[in-house]
């Protein structure tokens, strides 16, 4: 009798078992769907074996780890929790909150978390830690370390760093051929990145064909497959697949989320004007003016006609250099060409400028000031410095802000820098001047730094709080020089600065 009540028992623990899974069971199946890459069916499997049991640790790990990949950083950051409290000391613990504090921003506390961890993905995330704090030569060692230990994810990261280091010859022969979709689709942004056209086109045509349509990289394919069509100068296949994007995305909503402070500042300053020209007394009551000094219209004319000029050249280079009409708006090209924009735009500017160096009067004071306020230049090379660096450190945080134009720690980006001394003249004393003559003294300043900032484009927000910095300089020391020996020193503090991988990480 006994024997017969065990086997009925033995049967009935089996049959619960069979139709009541434990966590044991259910974390199986989490583990499968993970790796079928099925993230909402793997979080419903391990949420079901934390009902199980809520300390299961391995379910635990695994849900946090799907919720990071989903950047889901409440659900994660509350899961990590919970596994701290149950395996504070475990290595797999340690790597799942490295990679959470690295969502969060403070990679160097992740850095501490796994920088003698031993699991493979707590090298990968080590990589990821070193990158983002500037380490970019140790990070690309340890991306490659990670992928010996088996994460394929880090081939992809490796290639990326490589593009960010502006050589994605090097990029593409790290990530190799590749047959995944996913994948083909950051082969072509290399070979795009590398001027490697009709090389780009033919692997994003070959991605576009494999992606379904409501996949969301479709969209992505499209935006670089229009550029790439667009670079190299086929208009027709170009419009095309941006008609077929325009489908999917609003374009003029997408122009106007990059540049609604440059149109915002423009309204602000047509506005200004309007108001001004409604101060403005009848013309029979005027004085007839009878001297030389530049109007509005002339001096707005030749802030135009530089900024012309500077954009065909920059075109043209794009081509010459990489058969590239859009180069300026292709990933590595446009570190050479956007410099070359805003150098010739600066000497363009000193040409239109230059006279307003001369003294009005034989015994008028210089523009230039006295020659010993060169040494005022330091320290507003510093003040600009700190803006740079301040509005680079909040770009990353704030997208609305919008990224510097081009990496200044490189030579020709510092060049470009540099070079804006070249504008001074034209943009803090022939333009205040006309806008005074015409608007009067109280609006007058606030116009000119709008000038200044949409003359340069964007950053605006930046180069407005220069734009004023600058303004005010020359207002309280009685001359451009400190302005102009600031923009030297800034260029030299950046290059400077360009071997400290806390700055290096900003750019």
């Amino acid at each position: 009798m006994r024997w017969f009540l065990g086997l009925v028992g033995l049967l009935f623990t089996l049959g619960w078992a069979q139709f009541n899974p434990g966590p044991a069971e259910y974390y199986v199946q989490c583990r499968t769907l993970y790796e079928q890459q099925v993230p909402s069916g793997a979080r419903a499997a391990c949420e079901l074996a934390l009902v199980a049991d809520p300390d299961y640790v391995p379910a635990l790990k695994l849900l946090v780890r799907v919720h990071l990949d989903q950047g889901q950083l409440e659900e994660a950051s509350e899961r990590l929790e919970r596994l701290k409290k149950l395996a504070p000391d475990d290595l797999e613990t340690r790597a799942l909150e490295a990679r959470y504090l690295l969502e969060v921003g403070r990679p160097g506390e992740a850095l501490a978390l796994v920088e003698y961890n031993p699991l493979p993905e707590a090298v990968w995330v080590k990589a990821r830690a070193l990158e983002a704090t500037g380490h970019f030569e140790k990070a690309l060692a340890t991306y490659r370390e990670a992928v010996l230990l088996g994460q394929a994810r880090a081939r992809e990261d490796a290639a990326r760093l490589l593009e960010r280091m502006g050589r994605p010859g090097e990029a593409l022969a790290e990530l190799g051929e590749v047959e995944e979709t996913r994948l083909l689709l950051l082969r072509g942004r290399l070979l795009w990145s590398a001027g490697r056209l009709p090389e780009a086109a033919e692997t994003l045509e070959a991605a576009l064909a494999d992606l379904p349509s409501t996949d969301p990289s479709y969209t992505d394919v499209l935006a670089v497959l229009a550029r790439v069509y667009y670079g190299m100068g086929d208009t027709r296949r170009g419009g095309l697949v941006l008609k077929q994007l325009s489908g999917r995305v609003n374009l003029l909503a997408s122009v106007l989320r990059g540049g609604w402070l440059w149109f915002l500042g423009l309204v602000l300053l047509v506005g200004l004007h309007l108001y001004g020209e409604s101060r403005i007394e009848p013309i029979s009551t005027l004085e007839v003016r009878t001297d030389e000094v530049w109007g509005v219209g002339r001096t707005y004319g030749a802030l135009l006609l530089a900024w012309i000029v500077a954009a065909g050249v920059s075109l043209t280079s794009g081509w010459y250099l990489y058969q590239n009409w859009l180069a300026a708006f292709t990933p590595v090209q446009a570190e050479t060409v956007r410099p070359v924009f805003f150098l010739v735009a600066a000497v363009v500017a000193l040409l239109f400028g230059w006279g307003a160096l001369r003294p009005a009067d034989e015994d008028a004071p210089s523009p230039l000031g006295r020659k010993e306020s060169w040494i005022e230049g330091l320290w507003v090379g510093v003040v600009l410095f700190a803006l740079l660096v301040g509005y680079a450190w909040l770009s990353g945080r704030a997208d609305w802000l919008g990224p510097l134009p081009f990496n200044p720690l490189l030579p020709l980006g510092a060049l470009a820098i540099a070079a804006l001394a070249l504008t001074e003249p034209l943009l803090r004393v022939r333009l205040p001047a006309s806008l005074r003559a015409r608007y009067g003294a109280a609006q007058a300043p606030v116009q000119a730094v709008l000038v200044a900032g949409l003359f340069l484009i964007a950053p605006v927000l930046l180069w407005w709080a220069a734009g004023a910095v600058l303004l005010a300089v020359f207002a309280r020391l009685r001359g451009l020089l400190p302005a102009m020996v600031g923009w030297v020193v800034l260029a030299a503090l950046l290059l400077g600065s360009s071997y400290l991988p806390l700055v290096r990480a900003l750019f």
